[in-house]
Order: C-alpha cells, then structure tokens, then sequence
C-alpha cells in the first residue's frame, strides 16, 4: 500500500470479547496498532495469550503487515483468496521475525483473527466525512448577558468601587507635620515623661541633726568625706594594685566553676574521704603524680567479677579471681588470622556474536548500543555464576525497535543454559534500550555466549 493508496483508504478495525462488540476504532492516520492489556494499548483486551502491547497491525514502508503468533488462528481475504493462517504457517509460508510472522496486507484485505477469548475484524474502507461539530440552536445556547451570573457581578462590582473610593480618599488626606513636645496634649506628655515628686534637697542625716535626732559631728565629717570621696579624681593604679586585684577576680571565678560539670567531678573526693576520680585512675599517689609512673607496678588486667570490684595493680594475687586467661580463648598465638574469609570472586565473558538486523537501521549503529550495554548483560550472567559457576551457554534475544527508538516485543528466541533468571534478567535490561529512531520498525537478533572465567 502506497501513501496515495493508504489515503484514499483506511484501516477499520473492531474486537469482539466473549461474544460482544467492545471497540471499533479508524484509523484515519496510518500508525502501528497494539492490543493487550495495557492502557497504552489502542485495544484493550484481557489475554494472557498476548504480550502487555502486542502490534497486531504492524506499519511499515507505507504498508501495513498483519502480526501472527503461533496461538493465533483466522482467516484473511487477501487479492481474491482465503488465507488460513494456522495452515499457511504450518506450510512455512509466512515470513518470520522473531517468535512471530508477517503477512503483508494490501488495500482490499480483511478477515478475522481469534486472539484467545477475543476476535479482532478488520477490512480497509474508504474514509467516512467527519460528522460536523454539534452546535446548540441559538436560542437555547443564549447572548453573553444570559450566560453571566449577575449577583456575582454585582458583588465584584461593589467591593472593586468601594475599595478603589477608599483608596483615594486615603491618597488626597493631608500629612500631618510632626510635633514637639511641647505641642502635645498633657496627658500624652505624662505618660511619656511622668511628674516626679518633689523632694527636699536637704540632706536627711543633716536634717535629723538639726531635730537633734541625728549623729555626733565626728559621725557627719565621716559621711561627708564618703560623699565627697567618689567626686575626688582617681590617680593611675600601680602594679601591685592591678595584680591584687586580677587574683581576686580569679580567685572568684574558680569559686563559681568549682562545684559545676566535669570540674566538680573531677576535683570530687571519694566516698570514705578519699582523693576522687584523679586518685582512682593514678593510684594510691596525690593528683600530681605522672602517668609513668603511676602506671609503673601495672603487670596484668583483672575483670571485675561485681560492681565493687575494679582492675588494680600488682601481682596476680591481687586480682586472681577474674583475669583474662579465664576468657578461654581457642589456642592461638595472639593474632586472629583473617586470610582466607575473604568470599571468591566469580567472573564469567560475554561475547556477541553475528547479529541479523531487518529494517531500515544501520546494523553497525545498534551493533554499537549492545556493546555499549554489554555490561549489564554480563552482570545478569555473573549473578547466576554465584550459584552455579558451571553455568555457560548461549542466548539470543529478538526484539523490534520501534519508530520512536525504543525495543519492544523483546522475546528469549533461543536459550541453550535453560537458566530462567538469567533470560528474565537479559529481557528487562534489553527492553531499557534507546536505539535511533528508524524510518520503520526494525527486526533485531543478537546472540550473546557466556562462559565462566578459569
């Protein structure tokens, strides 16, 4: 079928589950048509006969091609003659790709293909018009005016009018001028600068002198000088002074951390009245004594066998009722040997061998993306190796690569290691792959042998 032909007619295809008509569909626009049971599927038929998308009606080169599977059955009216499919593909007369085989459709074929519980009918018709866009009569689809809720509009309106007055009568009120303070009203000076009482300015001892009730003279001329003490101007401090006065300020601030945190803990005493925790871990010497020689008489560790008791120094007497040697630890010569724990490493090859390429895609450019991606497929056998590194044999993968570059259809067409995780694994790695876009979908086979490494 020619683009001028492939205008002039188009493909009608309809499917028919469990004895009723679910979808009819025209393709006014030639595409490659997929059933399953996925909702990319432009039919979407519950089989478990089919892959997810299977492409029933294969588009390519201007042409469209019918897609058998061997548990597909029917027959096809094709340039003037029944077709039985299950026969012509016993007969070996169809072309094959893959797991599948290709019967090229012209413009007069149609039949019907039975797809496990589904039947799929097809036929090329010449294109009906296309109905018209349905209008409402004018008198029912109505004028704007009918069409707009009014009391919402309204309301808009009121707010938007309301809002926007008050907005300008804001924008025309004067600027007040800032006042002083002594413009303001009186009770806001009070509360900004309240009224004090006033006082007499007379001293009260001198005022308890004067009632009699106040100290001697001596008593005033002492006061007097303290008064006028802080007035009289202080000379630079001496050396000493400055140094009394920074022990003093340290001598404080030891006082106040003292009894705080790690400083408490550590300065502590102990139960009995003892030196503390410094005394512990040094021995029976003061807190000043080196760690060399603290540690000096230590000869072996003891364990403690209860809370009271703790590691001491000293022969084993002093600690003889746990020592390490009771660990009972299996005979050897102080090192653990590690070597040989270390889990074997298991690699396998992969190699490609002779792809076969049908389509318009250039055989070095895929070639190219499956080396590229080679990686991953070794990583699928290398996997299985760990549980059986006897494992080798070869796999040869058939897929399509579609019209947007993507590999589809990806079948198992020949598998000698009868490994089921590997030929899964090898399957979802392919079907991942990006190919350039073809001008048509493009057959690929690639066999792939593995063998573990010595």
């Amino acid at each position: 079928m020619t683009q001028n032909t492939a205008a002039e007619k188009v493909l009608r295809v309809g499917v028919i589950y469990n004895g009723k008509i679910i979808d009819e569909q025209v393709f006014r626009k030639p595409e490659t048509i997929y059933i399953g049971d996925t909702a990319k599927a432009h039919f979407v038929v519950p089989s478990s006969a089919l892959p997810s998308r299977f492409p029933i009606f294969y588009y390519k080169s201007g042409k469209y091609e019918l897609v058998i599977m061997e548990n597909m059955s029917g027959k096809v009216f094709l340039k003037g003659k029944v077709v039985d499919i299950e026969e012509v593909i016993k007969k070996g007369m169809l072309k094959k790709r893959g797991n599948a085989y290709i019967l090229p459709l012209s413009t007069d074929a149609r039949g019907k293909v039975i797809v496990g519980s589904a039947i799929v009918l097809f036929q090329f018709i010449t294109p009906p018009p296309k109905p018209p866009k349905l209008r409402l009569p004018r008198s029912i689809r109505g004028s704007w005016t009918q069409m707009m809720d009014w009391p919402l509009v309204s309301i808009l309106s009121t707010v938007f009018v309301v809002g926007y007055s008050f907005i300008f009568y804001m924008w025309g009120l004067p600027n007040p001028a800032p006042k002083t303070f002594d413009q303001l009203d009186n009770r806001f000076a009070k509360m900004i600068a309240p009224e004090v009482e006033k006082v007499d300015e007379k001293p009260v001892e001198e005022k308890k002198v004067e009632d009699g009730e106040g100290p001697s003279a001596a008593k005033k001329e002492e006061v007097a000088e303290a008064v006028e003490a802080p007035k009289k101007k202080k000379g630079p401090r001496d050396a000493n002074t400055r140094a009394q006065e920074e022990a003093m300020r340290v001598s404080e601030m030891k006082k106040k951390v003292a009894g705080v945190g790690l400083l408490k803990l550590i300065g502590s005493a102990g139960a009995d009245g003892s030196a503390g925790i410094i005394s512990d871990v040094m021995g029976e010497g003061g807190k000043d004594r080196d760690i060399d020689s603290a540690l000096s008489g230590v000869k072996q560790i003891g364990i403690a066998t209860d809370a009271g008791q703790r590691s001491r120094k000293g022969d084993a007497g002093a600690t003889e009722t746990a020592k390490i040697d009771d660990l009972k630890v299996a005979n050897t010569s102080g090192n653990v040997k590690v070597s040989g724990m270390k889990e074997k490493e298991v690699t396998g090859s992969t190699k490609i061998g002779a792809p076969e390429v049908e389509g318009s895609l250039d055989q070095a450019g895929i070639t190219k993306v499956v080396k590229q991606n080679s990686s991953a497929i070794q990583r699928c056998y290398e996997k299985a190796l760990k549980t059986n590194p006897q494992l080798k044999g070869k796999v040869a993968v058939t897929w399509m690569i579609n019209q947007d570059g993507r590999a589809e259809m990806v079948e198992i067409s020949e598998d000698t290691m009868k490994d089921a995780g590997v030929a899964s694994c090898i399957k979802g790695v392919v079907s991942r792959w990006r190919f350039q876009k073809p001008e048509a979908p493009a057959s690929v086979t690639f066999p792939f042998v593995f063998s573990p490494s010595n």
